[in-house]
């Protein structure tokens, strides 16, 4: 008897009547019975991964931020339709495999600046809470910083001007300044290096804290680490992936010296000048000698010319007090 796949057919089962004073006497009954493909339909059993980190936490409210998801058991069977997910809040994303302790998930857009609780599954039916929120906010905008320029050391005190910035970034690592070399090539020099592209130049990037002051202000310090006459890119990050569209360009300067280092108290005509690298004449520069200040009488690139001028009254008292030794 042929049977098709998944039809009902009825079994007749011949059984004894224990009941019955006349023992064998037979009694018929019939139960349903369903057949079944028996060809090789399999079921995968897998095990939950384990969360153990998530970076970063927080990204644009227009999504696209890449989340990388750290931990144990990730997996991915074609087979058996075994692939990551994550859930942000209630919208699902397709995840990107990339070794059994790490997937990654690019968040979604979302109109709320918010946070909600990411959850990760590897079929898309069974969710794990991985304990981790991820923080929705809008992309800030830099409108300008100040100063624009500032000394190797580092530690200058630069004030960030923009908009949509947040107090609920503030004290996160993830809320820095980032300063990217720009490449010292200039248009036009011959460069027998074989990297013509700009973006052959391999710039030194480095990062620092920055602070909330207020909606259109924030500030962070300049780093070290650069040399006189370098120049950077500054933008801000809130979540250490994500940078504001605008960037300005900061400079920075260094001293190496000065001569003459003295001079006679009735000297005139005269000028000091210091060398360095990094100056330009945009700069609000100042010469300042016993405690008088003096705009510089020439800016060049590497050289300062400060004017030597001599209070006259304490050059009166000098010569006084000289022609008194005398006598």
């Amino acid at each position: 008897m042929s049977v098709l796949i998944g039809e009902n057919v009825n079994i007749s089962i011949t059984d004894h009547d224990r009941n019955s004073t006349t023992y064998r006497q037979k009694v018929d009954s019939y139960i349903e019975c369903a057949y079944y493909d028996t060809s090789d339909l399999e079921f995968y059993f897998y095990r939950n991964p384990i969360i153990t980190k998530l970076e970063p936490n927080s990204g644009l409210t227009s999504g696209g931020t890449v989340v990388d998801i750290s931990g144990a058991w990730f997996a991915q069977n074609e087979m058996y339709g075994q692939f990551p997910f994550c859930r942000f809040g209630g919208l699902v994303v397709r995840g990107r495999y990339i070794s059994s302790t790490r997937i990654q998930c690019t968040s979604p857009s979302t109109t709320a600046s918010n946070a909600v609780k990411i959850e990760v599954s590897l079929n898309a039916v069974d969710w794990i809470d991985t304990g981790h929120d991820f923080g929705y906010y809008e992309k800030p905008v830099l409108n300008d910083i100040r100063p624009r320029y500032g000394n190797i050391a580092g530690g200058t005190e630069i004030w960030l001007k923009g908009e949509k910035f947040s107090n609920a970034t503030n004290g996160l690592k993830t809320v820095m300044c980032r300063f990217t070399q720009i490449s010292p090539r200039q248009a036009g020099e011959e460069d027998d290096t074989g990297m013509q592209e700009e973006d052959d130049f391999n710039a030194p990037v480095r990062f620092m804290p920055a602070y909330y002051v207020d909606q259109d202000t924030m500030k962070c310090a300049s780093p070290s680490g650069f040399g006189g006459g370098d120049k950077v890119w500054v933008d801000l990050t809130f979540n250490g992936v994500d940078f504001t569209d605008n960037k300005f360009e900061y400079n920075y300067y260094a001293f190496y010296g000065s001569f003459p280092k003295s001079a006679p108290y009735d000297a005139t005509n005269q000028f000091i000048q210091v060398r360095g690298k990094g100056f330009t004449n945009d700069m609000a520069i100042l010469c300042i000698l016993d405690g008088q200040e003096m705009a510089p009488l020439s800016v060049h690139y590497n050289l300062i010319k400060c004017p030597m001028i001599v209070d006259h009254d304490k050059r009166r008292r000098l010569k006084q007090h000289e022609q008194d030794n005398k006598s």
